[in-house]
């Protein structure tokens, strides 16, 4: 019996949200040489969808008839606007519907902020698109947001972060229905990873410098930022404050919800991803110039904050 997939495609969809997932899927038929994967697209209400690209898509069914099934798996894919988007009350109840009858359901991007009207991701683990997921946690707070996961399968539910990660949710999809070696010969035909080497957290181009809480911590975070490489300890930082490194802990906790020890190392790596990227310094003087004792911690560091070596990441830039 050939899986179908179905993914709905709100009016303004991330077109790569849709193509890309349907192209793994697609990929898979032909490494085969037979339709293993029926793939639909499904509109909310108008059989012809307007990407956020212009590109028009036309659907195969609308979600007020779409039908999921046992070897069904159902996705929503997300928009550059989903999080002003509200979805109606029948549209939510014809969701959780479709959620309901298939084998597995879920989302691409910014999908999951659609998905969580419905209530399905409450005391689930899912993640989004990187931009997204502080916003998916404010507004769902008993959905547990992984920012920096590529995919996460909860039980039935399947989310994938940002855009092109839909197809790496994809790609473990057809590894669950077909196994590892099909799956590995779509990645081979798509010119893609097998598995990643990184995780969400290489993409990500926010603030990571930002200052938070009252004006006290604020300056003490511009100036550990100015001498990030002497400032090697919270104690430190205690000590320029004229704060005992218990106060300060709290006050990081009361400001910004994590330890100075925690923003302090994100700081560093995020120091040392930069010279990496940059080239301006010879490998061997990173650590040092981003406040490490040396490579064996800023290896450490990075890898609990990357998900992959300096070294590795340093060949990808």
């Amino acid at each position: 019996m050939a899986h179908q997939i179905l993914i709905l495609a709100v009016p303004g969809v991330q077109l790569l949200d849709v193509s890309g997932p349907l192209d793994v899927f697609a990929e898979a038929n032909r490494v085969l040489c037979r339709e293993v994967y029926h793939s639909r697209i499904v509109a909310l209400e108008a059989p012809t969808i307007v990407a956020s690209s212009g590109v028009k898509l036309l659907a195969d069914d609308v979600l007020e008839s779409a039908a999921g099934g046992r070897e069904t798996t159902f996705l929503v894919a997300g928009a550059p606007d989903a999080a002003d988007r509200t979805l109606s009350a029948e549209q939510g109840k014809k969701i959780i519907a479709l959620c309901t009858q298939s084998r597995r359901f879920g989302s691409v991007c910014t999908g999951a902020l659609l998905l969580a009207q419905t209530g399905l991701l409450k005391g689930r683990k899912v993640t989004t698109h990187w931009s997204a997921a502080s916003l998916l946690a404010a507004r769902y707070p008993e959905t547990e947001v992984s920012a920096d996961a590529l995919y996460i399968m909860d039980g039935a539910l399947r989310t994938a972060a940002g855009v092109t990660s839909g197809l790496d949710l994809a790609l473990r999809l057809v590894e669950e229905d077909l196994g590892r070696e099909v799956a590995q010969d779509v990645a081979a035909n798509l010119v893609m990873f097998f598995k990643r080497p990184v995780n969400q957290n290489h993409f990500i181009r926010e603030q990571k410098t930002s200052l938070s809480g009252r004006s006290a911590l604020q300056d003490l975070q511009r100036w550990t930022l100015a001498n990030i490489a002497e400032v090697t300890t919270v104690q430190q930082m205690a000590v320029h404050i004229h704060l005992s490194v218990r106060h300060l802990t709290r006050l990081f906790h009361q400001e910004i919800q994590i330890t100075p020890g925690e923003w302090l190392e994100a700081e560093k790596v995020a120091k040392a991803r930069q010279l990496l990227e940059s080239g301006e310094l010879p490998v061997k003087a990173i650590p040092a110039a981003s406040g490490f004792s040396g490579v064996d911690t800023l290896r450490r560091a990075f890898v609990r904050r990357m998900g992959i070596t300096p070294a590795a990441y340093k060949k990808m830039c």
